[in-house]
């Protein structure tokens, strides 16, 4: 796993602050060998405290995930999680890649539903939901299921995308802290993934990216790179103001 948080082997993960209890997203980068096109990508809810229990939409506060291409879906998959059946990840390598939403890590407990989620669009290049008359809805559990709590990591699994585009969005999420007492967050903002050369030690490094891409390629070497100096260093690809005194041709013997 490769991470801003945790650094691994073959995920990256992207994170948006927020307040506690609920401190913000975190997006996941998961290797999925090529078994599909395009990257699989899990999104969590990065707790503090307390707990997730639901994902939810109504006529002020609409909800939307969307991607610049289309999503995949596979011929066996479903909406939820918990319609995907691990069984058949043997027989069917795709499906472990399908594109789907839940409340918690679990491919057996499956959550309830209210309103109309439009999993339609999941066939398309946007999951949206809410934002007109009557259009509340929500995948929800009630907040004693274990699975509205945070795993070791303090993170509460929300779906799974697989999409070689670009994701993007926003979504709005209701828990209880510590105390009980219920929190609420709208417009959450879905975390960018952008790729560079994260490593400021390389000429490549790019301030804004979060993301390393491998693109990091040649080491910094200060010193003075005005061969109109003595102090002129060939080797040197960043000028550290070591030049000093100006080289004066002429017989010095």
């Amino acid at each position: 796993m490769k991470a801003i948080f945790t650094l691994l082997t073959t995920v990256l993960m992207i994170f948006s602050s927020y307040a506690q209890p609920f401190s913000g997203l975190v997006l996941e980068e998961i290797d999925n060998g090529g078994a599909v096109s395009g990257t699989t990508y899990r999104l969590y809810a990065q707790m503090n405290e307390g707990l997730v229990y639901s994902m939810w939409a109504n006529e002020e506060y609409s909800h939307l995930i969307e991607t610049t291409t289309t999503f995949y879906q596979d011929s066996f998959g479903a909406d939820l999680q918990s319609g995907i059946s691990t069984m058949f990840f043997g027989m069917v390598p795709t499906l472990e890649w399908d594109t789907w939403v839940t409340l918690g890590d679990t491919y057996t407990d499956a959550p309830s539903t209210v309103g109309d989620l439009n999993f339609s669009t999941f066939n398309t290049s946007s999951w949206s939901f809410g934002g007109t008359v009557n259009s509340d809805a929500s995948i929800f559990r009630t907040p004693d299921n274990i699975n509205c709590l945070p795993d070791a990591n303090g993170l509460v699994l929300l779906g799974q995308f697989t999409t070689d585009g670009t994701l993007s969005g926003f979504i709005n999420l209701r828990g209880k802290d510590a105390n009980g007492d219920v929190w609420e967050e709208t417009g959450i903002p879905i975390p960018q993934i952008i790729p560079g050369c994260t490593d400021d030690s390389y000429l490549e490094y790019d301030a804004s990216a979060n993301t390393d891409d491998g693109s990091c390629a040649t080491l910094v070497v200060f010193g003075c790179t005005d061969d109109s100096y003595l102090e002129y260093d060939a080797s040197a690809n960043t000028d550290d103001g070591s030049c000093a005194t100006l080289v004066v041709f002429g017989c010095t013997d």
